[in-house]
């Protein structure tokens, strides 16, 4: 085998390799940042943020999200833990938790989550009870 085939047939098997990777890489990993709300018996979503700011980081195995006021820089609540997903199905188990949100730790959360493009949007309803229904965009 010559040199150059076999620098060829190694890359190809390197671009095979991580487009393999990339393809198991669900499409809800990366950086959200929440733009829109609809809570409990709302009719309407509400835009999203006011003086404040949710971001969540998903990864392949868990997720966390902060709420950030925006003049101060302080977090003001957060919550993350593992993550499953299966289909559309999407449940949170809260296994840590900032103020307001201690309720929910050890809960499983589950939802209809869905990507389009650079928009995910979560539906569900908490183990408490309370509908909601997230919009979130990809920080790039």
């Amino acid at each position: 085998m010559t040199p150059r085939r076999f620098v060829i047939l190694l890359v190809c098997a390197l671009l095979q390799l991580f487009t393999v990777a990339a393809a198991d890489k669900p499409a809800i990993v990366g950086t959200w940042k929440l733009v829109s709300t609809k809570y409990g018996e709302a009719k309407e979503h509400t835009p999203y943020p006011g003086a404040s700011t949710r971001t969540k980081i998903i990864n392949p195995t868990h997720f966390v999200w902060l709420e950030v006021q925006n003049d101060s820089k302080n977090v003001i609540s957060s919550a993350g833990g593992k993550y499953t997903l299966s289909g559309d199905a999407y449940t949170e188990t809260i296994d840590f938790a900032g103020a307001g949100m201690e309720a929910y730790v050890g809960k499983p959360q589950k939802f209809i989550i869905h990507v389009d493009g650079d928009k995910l949007t979560q539906a569900g309803d908490l183990s408490d009870g309370l509908h909601i229904e997230e919009v979130w965009e990809r920080v790039k």
